[in-house]
């Protein structure tokens, strides 16, 4: 893969990270709900791709918010021509080293992203959980699907 940065984001960044969420989820999230959680205090990291020195692009992005002693995990997005490199996993570890203060790290993935769940292992997390009907369904007309709950603490990391 050619040059990365990982980087804290910031507001700069709710432009291309919209875009790469509109881009990606069924659940997509209006530019002022991204604005709205930067202001309140969430966590915005994301992977910056230098292809040449006058074009960057946001590869993908990782969303946290620190509730009490833990670290929810709200997001985990990567370009499709950027998946499969490690983004997801450099964006999650960074985050997690970023977050050792704090007593746990948890998220939820549909229960059909296999890739992720796997990824999430490797990460030490483990399923603690299923909520039944939670995401809307990728697909207009399918049922909606299964989210798995998923949790590590974070001084293993």
């Amino acid at each position: 893969m050619e040059a990365c940065t990982y980087r804290l984001g910031t507001i700069d960044d709710i432009d291309p990270v919209f875009e790469l969420n509109a881009q990606l989820f069924a659940e997509k999230w209006s530019k002022q709900s991204f604005l709205d959680v930067m202001q309140s205090g969430f966590d915005l990291y994301v992977c910056e791709s230098h292809v040449c020195e006058s074009d960057q692009k946001i590869a993908g992005y990782i969303l946290s918010q620190n509730i009490l002693d833990e670290v929810h995990i709200m997001q985990v997005a990567v370009s499709p021509d950027y998946q499969r490199q490690g983004i997801a996993k450099a964006l999650s570890m960074r985050l997690l080293a970023d977050k050792h203060g704090y007593a746990l790290a948890l998220l939820e993935v549909r229960a059909s992203n296999i890739a992720a769940q796997k990824l999430y292992k490797q990460l030490d997390f483990t399923e603690v959980g299923c909520r039944k009907a939670y995401y809307v369904p990728e697909i207009k007309g399918q049922p909606r699907e299964d989210a798995i709950l998923m949790q590590r603490t974070l001084n293993t990391l």
